[in-house]
């Protein structure tokens, strides 16, 4: 019996069976047999972790009322929640077989929604980073100085140092979450890759 006529059988056992299926001899030979196991596992901390990030945004934005703080906090607030959001769907998204699917098929769409998250992610960052070194670096100026944003900030030298803030913690944010989000799931997209593969030789 192949792969293929074992998915039909044990339609409808959704987790256990789809675990049963890819700790298979032969499917990979990696350490994690179980990629999406581990892939459920870390979409649920990514999204613990990012709300209770989410929380400490709020606390910040009701301590400190500060329109500018508001508008660069709440952007990365809402990017922050977005992401969280979005991990709990994908995590709901794996618990499920949809009707009529071949195994193949259901370890092709899990592959690509998690891949593609991740790579928005990646893109929005980009966006986002900046935005959040300016809201930082506003309020570390705010509370140190003691003064209102729009006065100390009328220093051209804090322009200079906020944007020099930005180039350098900009790529630090980007990197670091690239390595995050390869430590987390790069590497056992990588062996659900190499499963589809050895389930395509077999068809």
């Amino acid at each position: 019996m192949n792969i293929g006529e074992q998915w039909k059988d044990m339609d409808g056992q959704q987790d256990d069976g789809l675990s049963a299926l890819l700790k298979m001899k032969g499917i990979s030979k990696r350490p994690s047999k179980d990629p999406l196991e581990k892939i459920k596992i870390n979409l649920i901390i990514n999204a613990g972790w990012g709300f209770l990030i989410s929380g400490l945004y709020i606390f910040i934005l009701i301590r400190f009322p500060l329109w500018q703080i508001i508008v660069c906090l709440g952007i990365v607030l809402l990017f922050t929640l977005w992401a969280s959001i979005k991990a709990l769907q994908l995590y709901k998204n794996i618990l499920v077989n949809t009707p009529g699917n071949s195994l193949l098929q259901q370890m092709e769409e899990h592959y690509n929604r998690i891949l593609h998250w991740v790579k928005i992610q990646q893109f929005v960052g980009l966006i986002i980073y900046p935005v959040s070194a300016a809201g930082g670096f506003m309020l570390g100026g705010f509370l140190g100085s003691g003064k209102p944003i729009n006065v100390f900030m009328q220093k051209p030298i804090m322009i200079v140092a906020l944007l020099i803030a930005i180039a350098i913690l900009v790529p630090c944010c980007f990197y670091l979450a690239k390595w995050m989000s390869r430590k987390s799931f790069g590497r056992y997209l990588d062996t659900l890759k190499q499963n589809i593969e050895a389930l395509k030789k077999e068809d």
